[in-house]
């Protein structure tokens, strides 16, 4: 009877961890733009990034949206890979959270480094039907 009954609390208690659609969708386009990036699909990077968005890299330093995409742009900054290995999404209201931590693989000024980082993106959009824009994004060393 303890086996069954503990079976039963741990699908109630997963189930109380899973994602909703709607941050499935948050997750799915945070992954898409670390694709992007890697790609070097940066008009499609831009596209998702709200006028008004805001970075600060794992050095401290703060970009707006022009300085992000031609940082993205340029040939003194590239993503060579991205591999998440944890994240999750939350959503309330018109506002997302996206945590997560990953391996980035990247060129900085010809000198190779594979930093691992963890990373917080806020998304938000104007009405409940609307596009999700990334408002912010911030990334920390954890090596």
């Amino acid at each position: 009877m303890k086996y069954y009954l503990s079976l039963i609390f741990l699908f109630f208690a997963s189930k109380g961890f899973s994602q909703t659609t709607s941050e499935k969708e948050v997750l799915k386009i945070s992954a898409d733009i670390f694709k992007w990036e890697v790609e070097g699909n940066i008009d499609s990077v831009a596209l998702i990034l709200h006028p008004k968005f805001l970075a600060v890299a794992s050095d401290g330093s703060l970009n707006q949206k022009p300085g992000y995409i031609a940082r993205l742009s340029g040939q003194d900054f590239k993503h060579n890979s991205i591999e998440i290995t944890e994240n999750t999404a939350v959503i309330s209201g018109n506002t997302a959270t996206v945590v997560g931590k990953g391996r980035f693989d990247m060129t900085i000024s010809g000198n190779k480094r594979v930093s691992q980082l963890s990373y917080i993106e806020v998304f938000a959009r104007e009405t409940g039907s609307s596009a999700w824009k990334m408002l912010a994004l911030k990334a920390s060393i954890i090596n």
